[in-house]
């Protein structure tokens, strides 16, 4: 007798066992189909690799492998498939799937060479096609743009590619802060910054280190910017909304516009019984950041060789290796990325790490889950520089002997160092339990520490500083966001769609900080802060700032040619004052198509005209709806608390309104045109308004809602792709920006007196009723004054009602002020061009210029050079007119200019006085200067090697391969007398706009980049 542990029975098992599962196997089979086929470029018949097959409205599909071709299986019946890729618009078949045959099902897709059959974020709720679309709305595909473009963050991804938005940094300091400039600027509260979320969460967008409250130690002006962190090769497209009219179910925070970006994700199954799709691409990029300007005697002085040997070639490395794939039930995305980037000057660098791993499974063909998440890890160094005597910029170009303020070494030698690291991730879901209802959840996570250290060594000379210093501050930044909604759709009479969605959103931010200083160190050799015996200061800080809006869309979409849209918004958040009540936000928006009418000629492939109308917000400052915010003190008598500010429990957020209207055409399916004016106007805007003394709330003045600004504005967005072939397209692009706004109002103290106009922390920008908001606003200069004997004798300074009686009549000169409108910090019109080609299939050359007009600057750095003496063009005049004043080297005695080039009296003379008198410093008036520029900002020409790798090898397995060389920032026309006109000496955060007072430049970029894909 065999035992049961006997090898026959565990045989028999076995076979028992494979049996099950083979009939098991052949039993699914025979319970599905299969849909294949493949999908081609419509007019050249080149394969689309990577494109997406799917069931419309799930996730159930493939990716189209190296020769176009896709399969996959589903359950026997009736199906809808779509094909969709970037560039092309979608198609769809619709198939009948038996169980166990297959069935075929091929694509030809037409280049979609406008853009407008592409599929955009319209709203909190909604995602609508660009022809369908009730709201101006841009997208850019940034995996495009990166393959061809090394960028070193998001501004230099967004500028001069979104119709209404300019995005520049306020220096040329790697990793700086960045300053969006969206329409006519909403209202005056904010930064003027928009939302920035990264696939649904919420992210930190703060500049750090410019000396606001949570800011830390300043280097002169300048911070780092929270997106630096951001790698731009892990974006797949960033949507734009624009103003309130698209942003206002984004609820308070979203008057500037939102900004969405979605990063990139794995390909679907491949073909049914092969391995899963599997990709994997590296990129290297070698580049320089190079001197933009060169200083020269006008703009430098007697010291234009220190200043520029200030300057350096900064290498540029980064690495790139991503993998990605999926099947029919997963996708992934992993992407590591190492980038080293040195800045124009030293002490200024980035070293950035990041790794990110996205992932979706389809674990049901109604549900969808996904993981997304990136650690970063970047180390930022700035120098000194704006305002400041430390800088290499103060001490090469404001007196004739280089270094006056601080010695070379001693500027070399000051480090100041940013180390972030952050977390940014998210969860979703999405349910579709039956045909039309679908429910989304989304749950972020951007947790972000940043430490920055700034070492002065204890052997070198600072001014104020004894042996040597060390300041020390740490910020942690937790914030939380979420979103819940479910929509319905469905056709309650015959070619009418509908949708109804309702959601919540939430938002929760944390921030800590810490922050000590100490001086007197025995040696350079230890730095440790516990070694500093002289302490200086030290504090900590803490805010909570909670927001949740519920939220409801109603759409409707008839026989495709009528669009109608209204939501509303309700919002809670704690920065509101406790007698304040929730806010809601209104929106409505509507479109039709007017090619569908008789009357349209045949050219146009769509002509739609919209109009929109929504509101949005911008929320007080954190603490202005606490009544009386107390503060530690240390007396006499022991520690207790003092009034620090006064607040006002009935705050409420400043009020965005804005209406849209525009027209979209398509003709010959080659031109695509955009257009849009819109209309802005915000109320209950924040003013701090100063209580009567016999109150006894003293210790600061109380935000008040009592200011109003509207502004109104045009763009347009045109694309044109006069040559499309199969080895060769041409495509031009151009985009026209309009922008106006004016402050209406800035309310009354408590004695119903007019409230003082608001000036920024220099005296120059302003927030007055009549003028631009943070328009230059200074005492006017009429010229030279003379004595009795015609000699030059002064300046004559101020508002002279016989000389600008028409200012006065106009509203921009005022007696009372004693000042004069000078312009505004931003332009009226500005707008790009670009071009691309693509020649043998395989080379593309693209180009981009941009240009702005009535753009206005305060040359400050020429206001401290006329000052301190190296402000060439009044020394030039100061000898013509005798004035210049020279030390004999040898007696010590001052020689006052006895022989002058011009005589006392002649009409000359008097001329050349005026001209002096409009070179002294300390008057703005004579340094703020017409800033107009037309900029070659980037080109880029690259090859793609696949075709010729395969032709050489026979090795069929790359999917891509290229090279290539960009170039950013290549040729300047301006009519500034700085360098650059795109700088801010104050950071880009504050009223101080417009103001050049020692920026750095923006560098010129040149760089090579390797690309290779498997």
């Amino acid at each position: 007798m065999r035992s049961l542990s006997s090898p026959a029975p565990r045989s028999a098992l076995r076979v028992v066992v494979l049996l099950s599962f083979w009939f098991a196997a052949a039993s699914a089979w025979a319970q599905t189909g299969v849909v294949r086929g493949v999908v081609i470029d419509g007019a050249t018949s080149d394969p689309l690799i990577g494109a997406a097959v799917l069931v419309q409205g799930t996730s159930t599909g493939a990716s189209t492998d190296v020769a176009g071709a896709y399969e996959f299986e589903v359950a026997p019946g009736t199906y809808v498939i779509e094909a969709t890729y970037i560039g092309y618009a979608p198609e769809t078949r619709e198939v009948v799937v038996r169980a166990g045959l297959d069935v075929e099902a091929n694509f030809g897709l037409s280049p979609d060479l406008t853009g407008l059959d592409e599929v955009v974020v319209t709203g909190a709720l909604s995602e609508r096609s660009v022809s369908r679309s009730e709201v101006a709305v841009s997208r850019i595909d940034a995996a495009e743009l990166t393959d061809a473009v090394s960028y070193q963050d998001v501004s230099q991804l967004l500028n001069g590619k979104v119709a209404g938005v300019s995005v520049q940094p306020s220096s040329g300091n790697v990793g700086g802060g960045i300053r969006f400039n969206v329409r006519s600027g909403g209202g005056f509260n904010g930064t003027g910054q928009p939302l920035i979320f990264i696939d649904g969460v919420r992210v930190d967008n703060t500049e750090i280190g410019d000396n606001a409250v949570d800011g830390g130690f300043s280097v002169g002006g300048q911070g780092v910017g929270a997106l630096a962190d951001l790698n731009p090769q892990d974006i797949a497209a960033v949507d734009v909304l624009k103003g309130p009219a698209a942003s206002a179910l984004y609820g308070t925070d979203a008057s500037n516009g939102v900004v969405l970006i979605t990063t990139k994700g794995g390909a679907f199954g491949g073909r049914a019984g092969a391995p899963p799709p599997f990709q994997v691409s590296y990129s290297t990029t070698l580049g320089t950041n190079s001197q933009q300007f060169s200083y020269d005697e006008a703009t430098a002085g007697a010291t234009s060789e220190n200043a520029n040997a200030i300057f350096r070639d900064g290498d540029i490395r980064q690495h790139t290796l991503g993998v990605s794939g999926g099947s029919s039930t997963v996708r992934y995305f992993v992407q590591g990325d190492l980038r080293d980037e040195d800045g124009i000057v030293f002490q200024n660098y980035q070293d950035r790490r990041s790794l990110r791993a996205n992932f979706e499974a389809f674990p049901l063909p109604t549900l969808t889950l996904g993981v997304n998440g990136s650690f970063g890890f970047n180390t930022i160094g700035l120098p000194q520089n704006d305002n400041n005597i430390l800088g290499y910029l103060g001490n090469t170009l404001l007196f004739t002997r280089p270094y006056a303020f601080t010695d070379s070494v001693s500027v070399r030698s000051l480090e100041t160092e940013f180390r972030t690291n952050r977390f940014l991730g998210s969860i979703d879901a999405r349910y579709e339990p039956f045909p039309g209802f679908a429910l989304k959840a989304t749950l972020g996570l951007d947790a972000t520490d940043t430490r920055q250290d700034q070492t002065r060594p204890s052997n070198l000379v600072y001014s104020g500083v004894t042996s040597g210093e060390r300041s020390v501050f740490n910020r942690e930044n937790d914030q939380v966001s979420f979103q819940l909604d479910g929509r319905y759709r469905y056709e309650p009479v015959a070619g009418l769609d509908a949708s109804t969605s309702v959601g919540v959103q939430g938002f929760d931010r944390r921030v800590r900080t810490v922050f000590f200083q100490v001086q007197n160190f025995a040696t350079p050799l230890i730095t440790n802060v516990g070694a500093g015996s002289d302490y200086q200061f030290s504090g900590e800080f803490f805010n909570n700032v909670r927001q949740v809006g519920l939220i409801a869309e109603q759409s409707f979409d008839y026989a495709d040619t009528y669009f109608l849209t209204a939501g509303l918004r309700n919002d809670y958040a704690s920065a509101i004052g406790v007698e304040a009540p929730s806010i809601v936000y209104p929106m409505v928006r509507g479109a039709v198509r007017l090619d569908r009418f008789g009357a349209v000629p045949s050219a146009f492939t769509l002509l739609k005209a919209r109009a929109a109308f929504g509101e949005s917000g911008q929320l007080p400052d954190s603490f202005d709806g606490v009544p009386i915010l107390y503060s530690a003190e240390v007396g006499g008598d022991g520690a207790g608390a003092v009034p620090q500010s006064i607040g006002n429990a009935a705050i409420v957020p400043e009020r965005v309104g804005e209406v849209e209207v525009g027209l979209d055409a398509e003709l010959f399916d080659r031109v695509g045109l955009q257009t849009t004016y819109y209309w802005q106007s915000a109320r209950n805007s924040i003013f701090d308004v100063p209580l009567v003394p016999s109150s006894g709330l003293v210790a600061s003045n109380r935000p008040t809602n009592v200011g109003r600004v509207s502004g109104e504005g045009f763009e347009l967005s045109l694309d044109v792709t006069p040559l499309a072939t199969r080895n060769a397209s041409v495509t031009l692009g151009a985009i026209v920006n309009y922008a106006t706004n004016a402050v209406d109002e800035i309310g009354f103290n408590e004695a119903g007196e007019p409230l003082p106009a608001l000036f920024d922390g220099f005296d120059v920008n302003v927030i007055k009723p009549g003028l631009p908001r943070a328009a230059l606003y200074v005492r006017p200069v009429v010229g030279a004054l003379f004595d009795d004997g015609g000699a030059y004798a002064g300046v004559d300074v101020g508002v002279d009602p016989s000389v600008h009686a028409g200012e006065i009549a106009a509203g921009t000169c005022s007696v009372e002020d004693d000042r004069c409108l000078f312009g505004t910090p931003y332009p009226e019109w500005n707008g790009s061009f670009t071009a691309s080609a693509t020649l043998f299939r395989d080379l593309t050359v693209y180009a981009l210029a941009d240009w702005a007009t009535g753009l206005t600057l305060y040359n400050q750095t020429a206001d401290f050079q006329a000052q301190f003496g190296n402000y060439t063009p009044r020394n030039e005049l100061a000898d013509q007119l005798g004035l210049t004043t020279t030390e004999d080297p040898d007696t010590g005695e001052i020689d006052e200019g006895d022989f002058p080039d011009l005589e006392v009296g002649t009409e000359a003379y008097r001329e050349a006085a005026d001209a002096y008198a409009k070179t002294t410093g300390d008057l703005e008036a004579n340094f703020i200067r017409a800033a107009d520029f037309l900029k070659l900002r980037e080109i880029s020409v690259r090859y793609d090697l696949g075709r010729l790798i395969a032709a050489a090898s026979g090795f069929s397995r790359i999917r891509t391969a290229s090279v290539g060389l960009s170039a950013r920032n290549l040729w300047t026309s301006t009519l500034y007398d700085g360098l650059d006109p795109e700088v801010n000496f104050d950071g880009s955060r504050s009223l101080t706009r417009g103001q050049d007072f020692l920026t750095l430049q923006n560098p010129r970029t040149v760089s090579v980049t390797l690309r290779v894909g498997l």
